[in-house]
């Protein structure tokens, strides 16, 4: 089985440079722009089972990537869950709140603010990927966020936190294959 998990295309907060977290934020205009332009790249593949994150940005890349095509939203795709910190910027949160938002970064824990850890996140993604190796399908796709493709990325390699920003941009494409029992990374950044 192969899994194509897409990032959403560029958010009106990711233009702004804030958090979403679970807001609904809309794609930018941009955004549009790279959703059909990774629609372009999965064109041929034959998906038989089609998911989204049930967050807005997710769910309009899906739409226009795939035009058409149906689909199944699930909050398991969600992006991690920075609770109150969602739309206000890295420096507004400093501002606001300081220390408790330093420690809540430097934890990876916006339980502070009415959010969850990032190990609660990845549990949260390891269940999806639980839910697909029980399908009867040989190609799956995924559309969520960039804090769920890491978590994505650090399950199937079995790897802690990486500090610093791995390159996954706005509408990245990452193939997992899930073969005799055990998940791999084919491809990153297709």
């Amino acid at each position: 089985m192969l899994l194509y998990m897409i990032r959403h295309g560029e958010s009106e907060a990711n233009r702004a440079r804030k958090f979403a977290g679970w807001l609904p934020v809309p794609l930018s205009e941009k955004g549009e722009q790279q959703a059909r332009a990774a629609g372009e790249k999965l064109r041929g593949v034959a998906f038989e089972k089609i998911y989204a994150s049930d967050l807005r940005r997710a769910v309009q890349t899906c739409e226009l990537a795939l035009p058409g095509c149906e689909y199944e939203t699930t909050p398991l795709l969600r992006e991690y869950n920075v609770g109150t910190v969602g739309g206000k910027s890295p420096e507004e949160c400093t501002a606001e709140y300081g220390e408790t938002y330093t420690q809540a970064i430097a934890r990876l824990d916006m339980t502070p603010f009415g959010g969850e850890t990032h190990e609660g996140h990845r549990q949260r993604v390891a269940e999806f990927f639980s839910q697909v190796e029980k399908l009867d399908a040989q190609t799956v796709a995924a559309f969520s966020h960039f804090g769920t493709m890491r978590a994505a990325l650090e399950n199937v390699l079995d790897a802690p936190w990486v500090k610093g920003r791995i390159l996954c941009d706005n509408c990245c494409i990452a193939v997992f294959a899930f073969e005799n029992g055990v998940w791999m990374l084919k491809d990153w950044n297709k």
